[in-house]
């Protein structure tokens, strides 16, 4: 009886032996790249120290490319057809982004290629006179800021 006892634990202790084995698990994921911004205010008039400053809260979770475009190239006096110049200054705090414009500059789009990921910063417009506005009555100019992914990480350009 002893000798099946030790056979019977013999095969059992056996067949619970594993050689070991490895397994190799490929993981992926896929974020799509987007690029967005809000501002406090779309309409901005200049007061009489001609100082504007505004901020956009920007949400692009890649790399990502801006371009700016005046409409006019300055403040254009709606009834003289005269244009004034401003410039035009973007900075975020914390990043070494800051770069600054004159209007006239803008009316060939203006393009800058950020390398670093703006997700939920604060980047303040500044939006300044270079003369003053002497004569009465309208003026006006549009400022399109434009924000895409960059190509890179599946933007177009």
């Amino acid at each position: 009886m002893m000798k099946k006892c030790m056979l019977f634990l013999f095969i059992f202790s056996t067949s619970y032996s594993v050689a070991s084995d490895d397994v190799s698990l490929t993981l992926e994921g896929y974020i799509k790249a987007k690029c967005g911004f809000t501002m406090q205010e779309n309409d901005l008039q200049f007061p009489h120290n001609g100082l504007i400053s505004t901020e956009l809260v920007i949400n692009c979770n890649s790399p990502m490319r801006m371009s700016l475009h005046s409409e006019h190239g300055g403040l254009l006096h709606l009834q003289g057809r005269k244009v004034n110049g401003y410039r035009v200054s973007l900075s975020v705090a914390g990043l070494s982004l800051s770069e600054s414009f004159l209007a006239r500059n803008l009316i060939d789009s203006h393009t800058l290629n950020i390398d670093q990921i703006l997700f939920k910063k604060t980047m303040n417009l500044q939006l300044e006179l270079t003369e003053p506005l002497i004569y009465a009555g309208e003026y006006k100019d549009i400022l399109r800021i434009e924000m895409t992914p960059a190509a890179s990480s599946g933007g177009i350009w």
